[in-house]
């Protein structure tokens, strides 16, 4: 009993631990899936920001180097013109700036405005485009009464404009043109187109979002891809990225632009030995918008996972319960089909496999432990006639009777069984021949006093006979002779007149030395 007790506990625990498990198993796949969408959908935002800064970063590089190296081109050719306007040939002036304009187109390409040279006046006095006519006067213009001021200035970067020259808006360039002594003697000035520009930069075919543009060093918009012309020209000199391009000569921040207040992230260099300013500005929403569509698909991948996952658990632990359920069940019907394979069915006495077992039992114990044995074999009287008389209904109805009055006079530890027909079995651990002869007596009157009607003939009411029969250590004989000897006493209280109480002489048993 203790031993199946133990199983059961443990086939319990077992249940309960495979349940829990299945519900950690289950949480912790939901939370590694959850986790992994997690990584995967900021891996993707790092990504897409990682990307953004290359893309700007080696745009910023190619427009330096495009911008910085026409820029470069062209001063070198103001540079050759302010020399040659230094001599005294004025016609030669003319043919070498034509010379250099052709150089310009050859070695820079279209969008260059022609070369002009000015007296200290401000007129010109040579240009490279002979159609330019009459000679316009530049003595107005801001770079002019500057580079007069301050001839050693160096070269000067003005717009963006329209070309009193070609009419057509432009980034002024000049640089002055100064005497053997030192002394001012006007300026030298060429232009870039800035439709040229545009043109070249739309050819790169930018992604969405993404925003070139050149400054002058005093916050002065130059050019703008995207082309925004209302924006040209505008002035940044008073906001914080500003101030941050020229605190550093090349770096990136993300800020929000002072001229359309769009949240950006910029990439900027300051061209060497020019005065300009270079950006490249990325949309943090065209950023986000590279992850965030992709991020949105995994997490509708991760929550159908997480789903499917944990109807899977719920099925699992339902089908481990069912699994369980049926378990027991059958373990249920099971010992229900022992107890009734041990069970007498009409009188609800163990049968007399049972008896078989716990005799074995008790007589292994007797022997161990040295105690008395005692056998009680109750038979009803006068049973067939009963039947005969009565019916059988009636007669299993003395039977139940009889094995009430067993359940209810048995003393404590007593077991009553039902061997077969009229013929119960009642045995007495513990009990020696006297206690065994008054538990018999007790058993006889008990059916006695039932009052069960039977016939005159044989006396008007229902008796038994009972053979007793005891054994204690010392007689050395089988456990089949403590039966043999109670039929024999049940046959002597028959022959004897019935309605009595025989016992079979004392019975020692004599145990091997071994087991002594």
């Amino acid at each position: 009993m203790v031993l199946r007790s133990f199983v059961a506990v443990l086939r319990a625990h077992l249940v309960v631990s495979a349940s829990q498990l299945i519900e950690a198993a289950g949480a912790i796949l939901l939370l590694c899936l959850t986790l992994l969408g997690v990584y995967l959908c900021f891996d993707l935002r790092d990504i897409a920001w990682q990307n953004a800064r290359r893309n700007a970063l080696t745009l910023l590089s190619v427009i330096e180097e495009g911008v910085g190296h026409n820029i470069k081109s062209y001063d070198l050719s103001l540079r050759a013109a302010a020399h040659a306007a230094m001599g005294p040939d004025g016609a030669s002036l003319a043919t070498e700036l034509r010379r250099l304009a052709d150089f310009n187109a050859a070695a820079i390409g279209t969008g260059l405005g022609p070369i002009a040279v000015t007296d200290r006046e401000g007129h010109v006095i040579a240009t490279s485009d002979r159609s330019v006519l009459p000679m316009p006067d530049l003595s107005a213009l801001p770079e002019f009464q500057a580079l007069r001021a301050a001839p050693d200035t160096g070269l000067m970067l003005m717009g963006p404009s329209r070309s009193l020259l070609t009419g057509r808006q432009i980034i002024r360039m000049a640089r002055a043109v100064e005497r053997p002594d030192g002394s001012f003697a006007g300026i030298v000035t060429g232009s870039l187109d800035l439709s040229q520009f545009h043109e070249r930069f739309d050819r790169m075919r930018f992604d969405a979002g993404l925003i070139v543009n050149v400054f002058h060093q005093d916050g002065t918009l130059l050019i703008r891809v995207p082309a925004k012309l209302d924006a040209l020209g505008r002035n940044i000199s008073a906001s914080p990225g500003y101030r941050t391009y020229r605190t550093s000569e090349r770096g990136e921040f993300i800020g929000r632009s002072h001229l359309d207040g769009a949240m950006r992230l910029y990439s900027f260099a300051n061209l060497q030995d020019l005065p300009l300013i270079v950006t490249v500005a990325t949309s943090v929403e065209s950023i986000q918008a590279h992850w965030i569509y992709k991020a949105a698909i995994i997490a509708a991948l991760m929550l159908g996972l997480n789903i499917l996952s944990f109807g899977f658990m719920i099925l699992v632990k339902r089908e481990v319960g069912r699994h369980v359920a049926a378990e027991a069940s059958t373990r249920a019907a099971n010992a229900a089909l022992t107890v009734l394979a041990r069970t007498d069915g009409l009188t609800g006495l163990p049968n007399r496999r049972s008896y078989d077992e716990h005799f074995a039992e008790a007589w292994t114990q007797a022997v161990c432990f040295r105690t008395p044995l005692s056998l009680l074999i109750v038979d009803a009287d006068h049973f067939k006639q009963f039947n005969d008389r009565f019916g059988h209904r009636r007669g299993d109805e003395v039977l139940t009777a009889i094995a009430d009055c067993l359940r209810q006079t048995l003393p404590t530890g007593g077991l009553g069984f039902r061997i077969g027909g009229e013929e119960f079995v009642a045995l007495l651990p513990g009990c020696d021949a006297a206690q065994a002869d008054g538990v018999a007596e007790s058993i006889r009157r008990a059916v006695v006093n039932l009052q069960i009607a039977h016939a005159p003939e044989i006396g008007g009411i229902a008796t038994v006979s009972i053979g007793v029969a005891s054994v204690d250590v010392g007689s050395g004989e089988a456990p089949e002779s403590l039966f043999v000897s109670a039929d024999a006493a049940l046959y002597a209280a028959k022959t004897a007149g019935r309605n009595r109480v025989r016992t079979a002489p004392w019975a020692r048993l004599v145990l091997p030395a071994a087991v002594a």
